[in-house]
């Protein structure tokens, strides 16, 4: 739990709060019921604690607690962007553990997840820019949990590179970005998080996770059809060679298209265990010679939206 954040919370605290003491233990700072109390969490910061925690059976009050502290925040016009980014950022992050590594999705998941997701298109709106800002922010957090926060935030930036701004679409986009992936929160956790190539085996496995994915949401009531569409075809591929259907061209939902883009780079640029991270040249050109997997209009307007960034970043310098 980021204290940053933790500091703007008012009211009498739903939840209990600890800092860690040792590598396995943790004492109290704060119960149930309590007003926060500024000075003496700053003098547990000044004695070095960097980091809040909260006990998991507590996730989903604090998500709410954020959840509300955010939607204030954003209407705040004094608010900075990044102040409004580092927040969004937190609350994400507290969702897709949940999801992805507590394996909870339900109708509650489903709402939180698409008021996430208008959000991130509200501060799209403000300045583009803050967008670029989450993907350089904090990289502690699991795998699966940096590399949906990062798709998601590529997909809306491949789709305004192609000059689509659909509102509807943005938001389909968004939200399929951050769950594409659910079915993943079925498999062994080495399989996801590992940075070592994979055996025949363990691809069998992963090529189950749209499926996996689709078991996941059943029974979700008003789970949005469109988001179904981007989990079951996310690796479809546009010349054919993709998974699960082999569907091909534009037979693939359009954001699906992207996410696909969006998954394959983000997977390349987001550290996963030891693995070196490539730049965002270099994971442009490992997909370029991919050739036919991606859109080739979609690769297009992505390479120049990068090329555009990193010439206004050389001019910078």
């Amino acid at each position: 739990m980021a204290i940053e954040v933790f500091l703007r919370l008012q009211g009498a605290l739903p939840f209990d709060v600890f800092i860690k003491i040792s590598e396995d233990k943790y004492t109290k700072i704060f119960n149930l019921g309590d007003v926060l109390d500024a000075q003496r969490l700053q003098n547990y910061m000044h004695k070095g604690a960097q980091k809040l925690y909260i006990q998991t059976k507590d996730r989903r009050q604090y998500i709410n607690s954020t959840d509300k502290l955010i939607r204030k925040m954003i209407q705040q016009e004094k608010l900075s962007l990044s102040e409004a980014a580092f927040a969004v950022e937190e609350l994400s992050e507290q969702i897709l553990f949940e999801i992805y590594e507590d394996g909870i999705f339900d109708q509650e998941s489903l709402f939180k997840a698409q008021a996430l997701a208008k959000s991130y298109i509200q501060l799209l709106k403000k300045d583009v820019n803050v967008l670029t800002q989450f993907l350089k922010m904090s990289k502690n957090e699991t795998y699966m949990v940096r590399h949906s926060i990062s798709t998601a935030i590529i997909g809306l930036l491949i789709a305004r590179a192609d000059n689509n701004n659909n509102d509807k679409i943005l938001e389909i986009i968004c939200l399929g970005g951050l769950l594409h992936d659910i079915g993943m929160s079925f498999l062994p956790s080495d399989i996801g998080e590992t940075d070592r190539k994979l055996t025949d085996s363990e691809w069998l496995e992963i090529r189950k996770h749209p499926h996996l994915g689709l078991q996941m949401i059943e029974g979700i009531e008003y789970f949005p059809s469109e988001i179904k569409e981007v989990i079951t075809q996310h690796h479809e591929y546009y010349n054919g060679t993709g998974y699960p259907k082999g569907l091909r061209g534009e037979e693939i939902y359009y954001p699906a298209r992207v996410i696909a883009l969006a998954d394959a780079f983000s997977a390349l640029t987001t550290r996963r265990g030891g693995r070196s991270l490539l730049t965002p040249a270099q994971a442009m050109n490992v997909l370029n010679s991919e050739r036919g997997k991606y859109d080739p209009k979609l690769i297009k307007a992505f390479s120049s939206l990068l090329s555009s960034g990193t010439a206004k970043a050389k001019k910078a310098a």
